[in-house]
């Protein structure tokens, strides 16, 4: 058994090798396909589509930036092409969230169908699919469709892609059911996504919004494409996506909720931690996933850099100004006491980042 000294200088290690690894190799291949896609994004001929895709690749640029982290989980040699791969499905993933979530789109099935790109995505191989087909603006010059197949050629060059790729469909596609109707809120009811929620499989002492915002989140399919760059079998695929969802995709997005908290509730965005009761049943419930989340990623391969990516997607958000608030500042420090050495490094790095970009 592992002492807590052990784990520290393990994790601190991963930590370091990982960073390393990301910025020296990973993180400029991922600049370069971010500004390919930005290319892309500036010939769309509709107004509407071409706005949205630049607004998500400015306002959230970070985005695709960060999925690409999740390539230190691969081999060096396949870190190319999984920076593409990761970066393309976050630009979808992200462009389709901006298209879905306006009330006049909003609609289920048009949030269904938007969404069949995200699991067309994960696939080696699919015939095309008119993802417009309910959307009020249907001219994206190919936008999302070419999107959709750079993936699939990565996905098709990857050794492993042939036995996740069940696993990987079914990650899709409860990312793009969850997201389809988190955003169908707004035109549908909760009953609709509270309905959604109970459907899937049981898992123990999860309330309803805690699965449906672990639904929204992809976090799981970037773990599994990480996983197809080398030899994986299908058995440890299924742990991979069972350590990710719910409890890793859940907090991250609950964490977003939180920071998010005071805004969301002067607005029309669904706020997942205003269905707590009160602020000391969010922070226990944080508490308990993020506690989850840490010892069904300690079972995985490679499961230290899983903890750093654990650690860096809390920092992240943990480091805003805004958990700090009366309401947050609870829920942050009993999620803090339950993540691992390479939180308190992350969190002092995000802290200053933000400082300096502010």
């Amino acid at each position: 058994m592992e002492t807590t000294h052990t784990c520290y200088v393990r994790e601190v290690a991963a930590l370091l090798t990982a960073g390393i690894a990301y910025w020296l190799t990973i993180y400029p291949r991922a600049r370069r396909e971010i500004h390919r896609c930005r290319r892309r994004a500036h010939e769309i001929p509709d107004p509407t589509l071409r706005a949205a895709a630049l607004d998500k690749l400015t306002r959230e640029r970070l985005n695709p930036e960060a999925a690409a982290f999740f390539a230190v989980l691969a081999p060096c040699r396949r870190r190319g092409r999984l920076v593409r791969l990761m970066v393309d499905f976050q630009i979808a993933y992200d462009y389709l969230d901006a298209i879905n979530e306006q009330p006049t789109s909003a609609s289920l099935r048009n949030g269904l169908l938007l969404h069949r790109a995200l699991t067309d995505a994960v696939r080696a191989c699919t015939s095309g699919t008119d993802y417009y087909g309910h959307h009020p603006q249907i001219d994206d010059g190919g936008y999302l469709s070419g999107l959709v197949e750079d993936c699939q050629s990565v996905m098709a060059a990857l050794p492993s892609t042939a036995v996740l790729e069940p696993v990987l469909v079914r990650a899709a596609e409860r990312c793009g059911q969850a997201q389809s109707r988190n955003h169908a809120l707004v035109v549908e009811g909760d009953r609709q996504l509270h309905s959604w929620a109970a459907g899937q499989a049981p898992v123990a002492g999860y309330l309803w919004w805690e699965l449906a915002a672990g639904g929204i989140s992809c976090l799981a399919i970037h773990a599994l494409f990480a996983a197809a760059a080398r030899g994986t079998t299908r058995a440890e695929a299924e742990r991979i996506d069972a350590a990710y969802f719910p409890p890793v995709c859940a907090i991250s997005a609950l964490l977003d909720s939180l920071i998010d908290y005071s805004h969301d509730a002067a607005g029309i965005n669904h706020s997942f931690v205003a269905h707590y009761a009160t602020c000391s049943q969010a922070a226990q419930r944080f508490a308990a996933i993020t506690a989850e989340a840490h010892a069904l990623l300690g079972m995985l391969k490679n499961r230290a850099r899983h903890m750093v990516i654990l650690a860096g997607i809390a920092s992240f958000y943990l480091s805003a100004p805004e958990a700090r608030s009366d309401y947050a500042a609870p829920v942050a420090s009993r999620t803090l006491e339950r993540l691992g050495a390479a939180s308190a490094p992350m969190l002092a790095v995000m802290r200053l980042k933000r400082r300096q970009s502010g």
